[in-house]
């Protein structure tokens, strides 16, 4: 690694978040998100509001907090603005979507989606968010394309914690394969090219998502657990 790549990363990263700006409806918020971005990508042992702030110069952490409770942008925009960078960056017809989940641990009853579940991050049930993470993989590289929050049904059948947290009234509760499906179409809609759909047996065991790629004949590679039924002949396990 050299001095002139290094260089050369900054100068991107920044041409990318500048060029991003049309996100935000004032030029304070344009700023911190540039900051925002780049802690994240800083090696801090911790990346909260404080540390971030801290990084960027701020004497208090509102206004990355602002940033992210109160500034007014879309994140959908947001979404929809990287996946058409990492097209530009790897796009290849060869390539395949990856679906995953990731967890973020929590303390509290507060956090949108939040609840006593399934963490892999730990391998056990503990207080933590679900999310559904769709990403785009090629031989020159791989990137986030999409996500999707995991809402519990303790959530989303109790419609006046729902509109506390800001989530609308809308929002029925999917299964985390359904979550997956529809990442899946709105992949196909934006056509994303691909030619391959991969998952681990939390997903492989799901016969929603298999019948999706065989419907739209989407090759596949999924894990199985050693307990998945199988259909035989006359529709027999």
């Amino acid at each position: 690694m050299t001095a002139e790549q290094i260089a050369g990363w900054d100068a991107e990263l920044t041409t990318l978040t500048g060029s991003l700006g049309y996100l935000f409806n004032r030029p304070e918020p344009r700023v911190v998100f540039a900051q925002f971005i780049e802690g994240l990508l800083a090696e801090l042992p911790k990346k909260n509001g404080w540390t971030l702030s801290e990084r960027a110069g701020h004497v208090t952490a509102d206004r990355m907090q602002w940033l992210l409770n109160g500034s007014v942008w879309d994140a959908d925009r947001l979404r929809d603005a990287v996946r058409a960078y990492v097209i530009t960056h790897l796009g290849d017809q060869d390539a395949s979507l990856v679906i995953d989940d990731t967890q973020a641990q929590k303390k509290g009853t507060k956090s949108v989606g939040v609840a006593f579940q399934h963490c892999g991050l730990t391998g056990d049930v503990r207080n933590c968010q679900s999310m559904v993470m769709l990403t785009y993989a090629t031989a020159a590289g791989h990137a986030f394309i999409d996500r999707r929050l995991y809402l519990p049904e303790e959530w989303t059948k109790d419609r006046r914690r729902c509109r506390e947290a800001g989530v609308p009234d809308e929002i029925a509760f999917a299964t985390k394969p359904e979550l997956a499906i529809t990442m899946l179409e709105h992949a196909r809609a934006a056509d994303v090219p691909f030619s391959w759909v991969l998952a681990d047996a939390g997903y492989g065991r799901a016969p929603q998502l298999r019948d999706w790629c065989h419907d739209h004949a989407v090759p596949y590679v999924f894990g199985v657990p050693v307990d998945l039924p199988i259909d035989g002949p006359a529709g027999k396990q």
